[in-house]
């Protein structure tokens, strides 16, 4: 098993476990993908969240817009 030859892993507290599983299955998606673009664009996306994580829209106010647009 990997995790016992990563001891420290173990010893992080539920929610760190979490996010370390969400970030190990991003990266693996990644590093699946052939397309650089698409790569690119993705982690192009993740450094203006980053630098700006109020920046964008919130899901509710998207999925608003979308649903009225569906709609029309």
């Amino acid at each position: 098993m990997i995790l016992e030859t990563l001891p420290e892993v173990l010893a992080l507290p539920t929610e760190q476990k979490e996010i370390l599983a969400e970030e190990l299955l991003n990266q693996v998606v990644l590093e699946k993908d052939k397309d650089p673009a698409l790569v690119e664009l993705l982690r192009r996306r993740l450094a203006e969240y980053e630098a700006s994580p109020n920046g964008g829209t919130r899901w509710e106010e998207l999925r608003d817009r979308l649903l009225t647009r569906r709609d029309a």
